[in-house]
């Protein structure tokens, strides 16, 4: 009788330890449980806590108004080429803290600069407008929007000059 052949089953090796197969993907986990870990601690530090700009409440109610003692300032006469500014003043005539947003002039020959843009109900702020006369000729009249929380949400001042150019008159 023949002995017949042993048949034996082979399984594939197995590595005992997975975690050092893939040393890469450990580091990986545990990177993302850690940030996992830091982002719950640091999103609830945060909760339930408000920023409030300084002198204004939470809960405020009432309306800003801005009311400006000059809207229309005019230069005079300019030579082109000469810079001035003038700094224009308003007050907060209401009752609520007046926060400007922001404060655009129509054209880039002007710049506007708002130190303060939180005023208080009563308190008086401020709003410099630099006004560059180069490459400008004849009368000149620029706006300067601004944008508010005031009941009337925009508000427009205005700056003018007469820019004398002496190439042109030269040459006209």
């Amino acid at each position: 009788m023949k002995a017949s052949p042993k048949s034996e089953v082979r399984s594939p090796k197995v590595n005992p330890q997975p975690a050092t197969r893939f040393p890469q993907l450990k580091v990986l986990c545990h990177a993302a449980c850690s940030l996992s870990l830091l982002l719950l601690i640091l999103g609830s530090c945060h909760s339930g806590t408000q920023k409030t700009v300084q002198g204004q409440k939470p809960d405020e109610t009432g309306v800003a108004k801005l009311v400006v003692s000059e809207e229309i300032h005019n230069f005079g006469a300019l030579k082109a080429g000469e810079v001035v500014s003038f700094t224009f003043s308003f007050r907060n005539e209401g009752t609520r803290t007046l926060i400007i947003d922001h404060a655009v002039a129509d054209c880039g020959c002007t710049e506007v600069i708002v130190p303060e843009k939180n005023i208080a109900p009563g308190k008086e702020g401020h709003i410099e407008v630099i006004f560059n006369s180069a490459g400008e000729v004849g009368k000149q009249l620029k706006t300067v929007t601004i944008t508010s929380n005031a009941e009337e949400a925009k508000k427009q001042i205005f700056i003018r000059a007469n820019v004398t150019n002496e190439l042109i008159e030269i040459y006209s």
